[in-house]
């Protein structure tokens, strides 16, 4: 798949972590905040219009999102984000791929329980502009930071499974 590019996303009520992917070549990353009142009219706006952007901006071809932990499917803002996503990406025609998180780490670690930081480490390993993101001074921040690294496991991960 040389050539196709991903846009890999790791949703989140409030943040969405974002990749893209020209073939195994990672493009852009980014965390992109949803500074919007937490209704769902709003969240689901906000959401597609981030996404909006993003597709005209790179005009990938293929959307990778990470699936929603079954604790998270009962978050009702999360579960419109992530309709918006996806309804926006078909929209714009992309082809859209869900991706599990455990089988994501687990792709990414091939551990039988792989952490979020050891992903981000392996993804900065193989990615070194992302070893800056690894080492952060607080809670707020590795959170912050976590949408990104799992959007860029997520890309990495539909881009080898092509």
């Amino acid at each position: 798949m040389q050539g196709s590019r991903i846009l890999a996303i790791d949703p989140g009520r409030g943040i969405i972590g974002v990749a893209l992917f020209e073939g195994a070549t990672l493009r852009y990353y980014a965390v992109k905040a949803l500074r919007v009142p937490g209704t769902a009219t709003f969240v689901r706006r906000a959401a597609s219009h981030v996404i909006s952007i993003l597709i005209e901006m790179y005009r990938p071809t293929h959307l990778a999102i990470e699936q929603p932990l079954v604790v998270q499917q009962r978050a009702e803002l999360l579960a419109h984000v992530i309709n918006a996503i996806k309804t926006t990406a078909r929209l714009h025609g992309l082809i859209v791929n869900e991706y599990a998180p455990q089988a994501v780490r687990r792709f990414i670690c091939t551990d039988t329980q792989p952490t979020k930081r050891e992903v981000a480490r392996r993804l900065a390993a193989r990615y070194p502009e992302l070893s800056r993101y690894t080492t952060v001074d607080n809670k707020w921040n590795e959170q912050y930071y976590e949408r990104m690294f799992g959007a860029v496991a997520v890309g990495l991960v539909a881009y080898s499974l092509r």
